[in-house]
């Protein structure tokens, strides 16, 4: 396990890593780390975790690790993953991963004087990274390998335009417990949806934050909620607001007006198909059909047009 020591004078002096206040970020806070190896001088983000002792915790150092282990195998260069085990005085407060010059996609995807081409290709190239994972899965010996908490803040988008997955600490992985999801864990949609399994074990019934334990639901991450979650970035996209709040009759009758808003009919079939009992599909590569519902599919026309 490779582990970074800091003396607590070093953590204190240590800069917090902005982030928009409508990026969600509930289990962590981010520092800047300035490193030397040698020479080598690098700066460092330091996860520093709010969680810091009983099973949640062990179950978080465990996902870590095994991250940091099966990076090879895994082998996907979209994903952040971490690092080294930060300490401060020898107590376990987190981990490190690389600082990346990037934003995060929730600003690129709010952002109204983005291309929406631009901003549909970064919604595409979620999809492929949910594709290389499937082969992770199906070639490798990491056969339960899920994003599980996709929402649209766990992305960043470098420079270069290019889509890197961060926060993997809360993924599924190497027969670790699950961790709560954005997605999975809220939004009336999927608890009117009987497709996908709920974890009614006593460990998957409170999520920490800051300090205190919420009860939520937890469902078991697989192929399907991380196709579900993904799903529910492109429409929350397209309407400016979650629309994992819909209730059953709400989602069905958004996909309706986008199909008479000029929708393919195989986009409308695989978003109406996270309520359906069969296996999700990976809508990336039909993506540019979006155009045609950008605009129109606005929860401001959408309200309008209800009237």
């Amino acid at each position: 396990m490779k582990t970074i020591n800091l003396t607590k004078k070093q953590f204190e002096s240590l800069e917090q890593y902005k982030i928009p206040d409508y990026v969600c970020s509930t289990e962590g806070v981010l520092y800047i780390l300035p490193t030397k190896k040698g020479w080598n001088k690098e700066t460092k983000l330091l996860k520093k975790l709010y969680l810091n002792s009983g099973p949640q915790f062990g179950n978080k150092l465990w996902t870590i690790n095994s991250l940091i282990d099966l990076k090879d195998e895994i082998d996907i260069e979209e994903i952040v993953y971490p690092e080294e085990i930060a300490t401060v005085v020898h107590e376990i407060v987190g981990f490190t991963i690389q600082l990346i010059e990037s934003l995060n996609l929730k600003t690129v995807l709010m952002d109204k004087k983005v291309d929406p081409e631009y901003q549909i290709d970064c919604l595409r190239q979620i999809g492929v990274i949910l594709e290389k994972m499937r082969k992770v899965r199906e070639y490798t010996s990491i056969k339960d390998f899920f994003i599980n908490d996709l929402h649209e803040s766990n992305f960043i988008v470098d420079k270069d335009g290019n889509v890197r997955l961060v926060d993997m600490d809360s993924c599924k992985i190497n027969g670790n417990q699950i961790f709560s999801s954005k997605y999975l864990s809220t939004g009336r949609f999927i608890n009117e949806v009987y497709k996908y399994q709920k974890d009614e074990t006593k460990e998957s019934k409170y999520k920490y934050q800051k300090y205190h334990y919420s009860p939520l639901s937890y469902f078991v991450p697989d192929e399907n909620t991380d196709l579900y979650c993904y799903i529910i970035v492109i429409l929350n996209y397209i309407y400016g607001k979650n629309v994992a709040n819909f209730t059953l009759e709400e989602f069905f009758e958004y996909i309706e007006y986008l199909k008479k808003c000029g929708l393919s009919r195989e986009l409308v079939d695989i978003f109406e198909g996270v309520a359906f009992s069969a296996p999700n599909r990976n809508p990336y590569e039909l993506l540019e059909a979006l155009k045609p519902v950008i605009g129109k599919g606005s929860h401001y026309v959408y309200s309008r047009v209800k009237k």
